[in-house]
């Protein structure tokens, strides 16, 4: 059985990106702070995340910046797995209003992630749950240690850590 060590990205810059009218994954694109930098060598020297055999990370800018800080500082490989993505906040990915986003992330917390109103299309807590444990089924066994850089409301879905701050380290095993 694989130890799965779940880090939340580190701290996001969104001002670059809120000047922009990106449509859809657009605010995904936002790097780490320089303090959100600092954090990720500083949490690379966790005794939890030593002895990793791998990093597994999500391709969005906040996450791969920190999986790439702490896989030079650990020097060991770092793959990127497009299902350990954000959850889905619009399953079309079309949304222009970052607002909207904020009000089904609401409607999702209100009712434990399922679907309730009329045209909630979001990702439910469950489909974000098997999306990223049918990624870490992949390499479940084949490893002892994998530090996977992943997002606050992924690591809630899989593991009920609510809120994990940035940089926090949860770690998870499959049942």
């Amino acid at each position: 059985m694989t130890d799965f060590m779940l880090v939340r990205h580190g701290t996001p810059d969104y001002s670059y990106i809120n000047g922009k009218k990106f449509r859809g994954f657009g605010n995904d694109l936002a790097p780490l702070t320089e303090d959100g930098e600092k954090d990720a060598i500083a949490i690379s020297m966790s005794p939890e995340l030593q002895d990793a055999d791998l990093i597994l990370s999500s391709p969005h800018t906040r996450t791969l910046q920190t999986a790439a800080i702490i896989a030079k500082e650990l020097d060991i490989r770092l793959i990127v797995e497009v299902d350990l993505m954000e959850w889905i906040a619009d399953k079309t990915f079309m949304y222009d209003d970052y607002n909207q986003v904020v009000k089904w992330r609401e409607h999702y917390e209100e009712n434990n992630g399922e679907n309730m109103y009329p045209g909630d299309n979001f990702e439910t807590k469950n489909e974000l749950r098997e999306r990223v444990k049918a990624v870490l089924k992949k390499y479940d066994g084949k490893y002892d240690k994998i530090i996977v850089v992943n997002h606050g409301m992924n690591i809630t879905a899989l593991t009920g850590v609510e809120k994990p701050g940035c940089t926090q380290i949860v770690k998870y095993n499959l049942d």
